[in-house]
């Protein structure tokens, strides 16, 4: 009887304890007197987020009531949002070395462990010599030869859009862009010859949408994941293991494929596999962006050193896994980042008739320059200021990387302006409230648009279309450049 009393107590005490320290956590921004909206217990401020009609807007929303620093909870997990310039600035460049991952998330820990690991997840030393090896790939010099390849998409384009200017009806111009996008992809990226402008039942073209159409932060297992992380890493290692189980079965019984059938991007990443044993029997090879990461490629295993090395000793090779997973994230990160940003300037343009004019006076300008050939090239696109300033500025009010995405995790413990960040504290930027302050972009009315105040020099986290620092998105090159066409 006594044993039983006393086992219950030991029980009771450690239920107790477990309340107190988890009730705890929520004093970490009291703490250190940073204000911010109440967590409620478990789910800290999350359910506010996934019941927001744009989680980015009620980030806003918060920090015209909190300030420029303020901090909410995911679960218990601190998160510090933040609209300071010179904060996010020690953040992303100046003390990097302190956060140098995005915030790991189910999905994250679970690719981590296999090998097919693409740069924007890979961690650690995995992720700089991933970077070492693709960062090349956009140089001015790769970008122009791939010219021919975006120039037959855009031409495709342009054949469609005189016959929907004389029907005189509505049109989804973002439909055509999306097709377009995703032309130029599996061209520059994938090393296929697709046509889905003339044919918009592709494949390829299909199966991206259907990967677009899953929003796995809305399925109740990724929230419960989020909310308790050991849960988490059980739950991506079955959706990683579910899908293995998929694709063996397919192989095993092809006569089932529609009920095995795998995910969508499993299914890209089989067929750029395919593609890369087709390529290693052709002789000539063409120049796009496979080919270029191929060239580093090794069937070799690779082993990453400790994350502290030298990065002259890292290894200048990618696996072919690597290869495949860095092709899929350019088809999925490129192709509605790019087709959202050419929708936004046309949106843009058609509701500014003066700055379209002064924008195709400057096209018709360096077009008549070019009038030797057929197409203009990468050296005259990049001569147009006027178009560079219309595309920062349409970014600038539409911003395509969005607040949820573009976030650091603490590793290690330091200080930011006087404020301790401890390891595994989360720092997101509030990117809609930035590009929208006052003091960063006038003295032009934020609320207006106007491609000129671009001419003026600003502070460097003030622009953050495409994030900032090591990390920022490296498809974004090859994505401004669709644009600029």
């Amino acid at each position: 009887m006594l044993f039983t009393l006393i086992l219950y107590s030991i029980i009771l005490i450690l239920i107790i304890t477990f309340i107190i320290i988890y009730v705890k956590q929520y004093e970490y921004f009291k703490a250190r007197q940073i204000p911010g909206p109440t967590p409620s217990y478990f789910f800290g401020n999350v359910k506010t987020l996934w019941n927001a009609e744009s989680p980015s807007r009620q980030l806003v929303e918060w920090s015209k009531q909190f300030g420029k620093i303020y901090g909410i909870f995911e679960g218990t997990r601190p998160h510090y949002i933040v609209s300071d310039v010179d904060f996010l600035q020690e953040v992303f460049i100046k003390q990097f070395s302190h956060f140098p991952i995005r915030k790991t998330t189910i999905f994250s820990k679970a690719l981590n462990k296999g090998k097919r690991i693409h740069l924007f997840s890979a961690l650690g030393t995995r992720w700089k010599r991933q970077r070492n090896v693709i960062n090349p790939t956009f140089s001015a010099v790769k970008l122009k030869q791939m010219s021919p390849l975006i120039n037959n998409c855009i031409n495709e384009l342009m054949k469609k859009l005189p016959d929907y200017s004389e029907k005189h009806e509505d049109f989804n111009i973002y439909v055509l862009y999306k097709r377009l996008t995703m032309d130029v992809i599996c061209r520059c990226a994938f090393g296929v010859d697709t046509d889905m402008q003339n044919n918009p039942d592709n494949i390829y073209l299909k199966k991206v949408g259907q990967a677009f159409s899953v929003n796995f932060q809305n399925m109740p297992l990724f929230k419960l994941g989020t909310l308790v992380p050991p849960v988490g890493v059980i739950v991506g290692d079955l959706f990683i293991f579910q899908n293995k189980v998929r694709q063996k079965l397919n192989q095993l019984f092809p006569s089932t494929i529609k009920k095995f059938e795998p995910i969508p991007g499993t299914w890209i990443m089989a067929r750029v596999g395919e593609v890369i044993e087709m390529r290693s029997d052709v002789a000539k090879q063409r120049v796009d962006l496979l080919q270029l990461m191929l060239e580093a490629a090794s069937r070799e295993q690779i082993k990453d050193k400790k994350d502290d090395v030298d990065e002259q000793y890292i290894a200048k090779k990618l696996t072919y896994d690597e290869v495949i997973a860095n092709v899929f994230l350019f088809m999925i990160a490129g192709y509605e980042t790019t087709s959202t940003a050419l929708a936004y300037c046309t949106y843009v343009l058609a509701n500014h008739p003066e700055e379209q004019l002064k924008l195709q006076e400057e096209i018709d300008e360096y077009l008549l320059q070019n009038e030797d050939e057929e197409d203009p090239d990468y050296d005259v696109i990049n001569r147009m200021p006027y178009m560079d300033m219309v595309i920062k500025e349409v970014l600038r009010m539409h911003p395509i990387a969005i607040s949820g995405i573009m976030n650091r995790e603490c590793t290690q413990e330091t200080d930011i302006c006087g404020i301790k960040i401890t390891k595994g504290a989360i720092v997101q930027p509030d990117v809609y409230s930035i590009h929208y302050d006052q003091e960063l972009w006038g003295p032009q009315d934020v609320n207006n648009f106007c491609p000129e105040r671009h001419l003026t020099k600003r502070h460097p986290l003030a622009f953050l279309a495409f994030g900032v620092g090591p990390r920022n998105y490296y498809h974004s090159h090859i994505s401004y450049y669709h644009l600029n066409l």
